[in-house]
């Protein structure tokens, strides 16, 4: 599961030189030969064996051979998204052949403010000099194309192709290390291995906007559904977009596919709601911008390595730390200490393989019993995609609060700038396994059966922790601590005796449901949302339920939520200081720590007769 990390560790070194000019300095990237690979294993200098394999051309210049050699083999990663938080997503073009689609592009792209990467090949260098000054003159970035070598070509060839590209590239004004295969290789390896020698960032695409079924398409309506799934209702932040601008035979079409992109899969990730939008109100940052790959690289203060080397962290986060502490004998006191329950939850309810006792004594509160006065916490649940996580990260900007999300990691790997998105706000994250199965199922006559046997589950919610740990391990928020915890929700909140005592025996300190969930999935409106909202965070008789956690979603099904939040929040802003219904957030990581005891006695403010959620 894990990526090579000696590869990836180069990633970061690549990073901070991004932006430099050209330099034939090598860094790690990807091996072609053995023998370009094989270094004295006493002086780290290469072999003679190595140095004759390099330069058995004697066309290849001194200081590509030498780049080769120190490279060692390595190849770049290919990247279909650049590693980074900022709030765009990246547009890329090929093919500059003809004037009339690539000026309907460019004049589409200077009407709406958009930037991208051209990538330019040596062919089009030669042929079309004036369609690339036609793009340096609207402004836009350059980038490098590669092209196949017949009979595959090797590493050098290919490192000597990037050198007279960006070497003709000059003439523009333009000095770069950013790199495309343009179209399939024998030898890609070769391809990886140059770029890397060379030291430049090989880019792929998340997303071809180009379908070998629409060359003869008239109209954006046609194409777009053969470009985006069901389920890809936006694109993914700082995902690289590619779109050839001359393959359409109708002129104007790859200007009219980018632009219905940027309408319906850009647009709608910004927040937009009771006079708030990002069009006329300055103070609405939630739009996503369309930038090139050099624009995103610009900004190294909102680049990371991916995945993140877990090695370099404190031992209390690494993988396995806190494991198998769980006994026969010690689980009992282990759950209930460490179990926030459900009101609705209970021995009938979701519960499995419980005693007697156990099924008594078990939380049912759902409350953390020591937070601070008019305290209550906001937590989500699951993954989504940027149109929907996106509107939920402004509101809590907009409020000035912070969140707890549990994330389900299987697609969440798909989209690692956005969870780090997330913790770059001040939230924290937390597990809802990898793949969202719930500890059991109730079959037809009602009766509970676990699901997966626990070795399954042990490696289904290690896994969750591993995929965290590798995209925001590094991660600090306010007060230092890490945005990354080890509180796992239970899928529908449903528990089994053997499930706990493996989450528990994995490392995971808490198991946290909650006093009422918001039930967003299947809302009706976003007023009886926030009712339901205001319900589960207010007692009857209206003063705020200290310490519950209202549990929401982050998906795309729960499409009300961030409107229904920000009306409570805003409702909330708007009361006097001393009001008892003015509730402050709080985050569960900075009251589920060591030493906290779900046991003790609910404190008489919080008890209620009747809770119904």
């Amino acid at each position: 599961m894990r990526k090579n990390r000696t590869a990836m560790s180069a990633v970061l070194v690549m990073m901070m030189a991004a932006s430099w000019p050209f330099s034939i300095t090598p860094v790690a990237s990807a091996s072609a030969a053995a023998a370009q690979t094989a270094l004295s294993a006493s002086s780290g200098q290469p072999t003679a064996k190595a140095r004759a394999a390099v330069s058995s051309s004697a066309d290849v210049p001194q200081e590509i051979h030498e780049a080769l050699v120190r490279n060692q083999g390595h190849q770049a990663e290919k990247w279909r998204f650049i590693p980074s938080t900022s709030q765009s997503v990246i547009f890329t073009f090929g093919g500059l052949s003809k004037k009339e689609p690539l000026v309907h592009v460019l004049d589409a792209m200077k009407a709406n403010e958009m930037r991208g990467t051209f990538f330019v090949t040596e062919r089009e260098l030669k042929r079309n000099a004036e369609n690339i000054r036609l793009v340096r003159s609207y402004g836009q970035d350059l980038g490098i194309g590669l092209t196949s070598i017949k009979g595959g070509g090797t590493a050098a060839e290919y490192a000597m192709q990037i050198q007279r590209v960006q070497n003709n590239l000059q003439q523009y004004g333009v000095t770069t290390n950013i790199v495309r295969q343009m179209a399939s290789s024998d030898n890609e390896a070769g391809m990886k291995e140059a770029a890397s020698a060379m030291k430049c960032w090989f880019v792929g695409q998340g997303l071809n906007a180009v379908q070998s079924k629409d060359k003869q398409a008239q109209s954006a309506d046609e194409v777009m559904p053969h470009i985006f799934g069901k389920w890809t209702t936006s694109l993914n932040r700082n995902e690289i977009i590619y779109i050839r601008t001359d393959y359409y035979e109708k002129p104007d079409l790859a200007a009219e596919v980018m632009m219905a992109i940027k309408r319906q899969k850009v647009d709608n990730i910004a927040y937009a709601a009771y006079g708030d939008n990002p069009v006329d109100n300055e103070q609405n940052v939630s739009a996503y911008q369309i930038v090139s790959v050099q624009d995103v690289l610009a900004h190294p203060a909102e680049l990371y390595q991916y995945p993140v080397e877990s090695m370099d962290l404190p031992v209390e986060m690494q993988l396995g730390y806190g494991a198998k502490g769980i006994t026969k004998a010690n689980f009992r006191q282990e759950f209930l200490k460490r179990y926030i329950g459900a009101p609705e939850v209970g021995a009938t309810d979701r519960m499995l393989g419980f005693s007697q006792k156990e099924l008594a004594l078990a939380d049912k509160t759902g409350l953390v019993k020591t937070a601070a006065p008019q305290t209550v916490f906001l937590t989500f649940d699951d993954w989504g995609n940027d149109d929907s996580i996106n509107k939920l990260l402004y509101v809590l900007r907009k409020h000035h609060v912070h969140a707890t999300f549990f994330v389900i990691t299987k697609n969440m790997v798909h989209n690692p700038n956005l969870l780090r998105a997330i913790v770059a706000d001040g939230n924290e994250v937390g597990s809802h396994t990898d793949h969202h199965v719930p500890m059991l199922r109730v079959d037809e006559k009602g009766r509970s059966h676990p699901i997966e046997d626990d070795e399954t589950y042990r490696l289904n919610v290690r896994s969750s922790y591993e995929k965290l740990l590798d995209a925001i391990g590094d991660m600090r928020i306010e007060g230092g601590r890490p945005g990354l915890t080890r509180l796992l929700r239970p899928p529908q909140l449903a528990i089994s005796r053997n499930g706990c005592a493996v989450a528990l025996d994995e490392g995971f300190t808490y198991l946290v449901s909650g006093s009422g969930s918001a039930e967003d999935y299947g809302s009706i409106s976003m007023e009886s949302l926030e009712g339901i909202m205001d319900h589960i965070v207010h007692k009857r008789n209206g003063d705020v339920r200290r310490g519950a956690i209202l549990i929401m979603h982050m998906s795309g099904s729960a499409s009300r939520t961030p409107y229904a939040l920000d009306l409570l929040l805003t409702k909330n802003d708007q009361r006097p200081e001393g009001d008892p219904k003015k509730f402050k957030v709080g985050l569960l990581g900075d009251y589920l720590i060591d030493g906290y005891d779900q046991r003790m006695v609910t404190p008489k403010d919080m008890r209620e007769k009747r809770i119904d959620f």
